[in-house]
């Protein structure tokens, strides 16, 4: 299997209980909480994509010259 995969597929996984431990801090109930879940799990995702993206950008102009 490729490198990238498992480091993306373990990336995945890391990132569940980083952003349940969110959830649960932040709501005063569990229910609240469980039902945040996913749509902060996308958010979390996209964020780090963006972050993965500018870093990219970056590289690209200020490196590669």
């Amino acid at each position: 299997m490729s490198s990238i995969v498992i480091h993306t597929a373990l990336f995945f996984a890391l990132a569940v209980p980083i952003v349940v431990m969110g959830a649960f801090y932040s709501e005063v109930e569990d229910g609240p909480a469980l039902r945040s879940i996913p749509r902060r799990y996308g958010v979390f995702l996209l964020a780090c994509a963006a972050v993965a993206g500018v870093m990219l950008l970056l590289e690209a102009w200020f490196v590669s010259s």
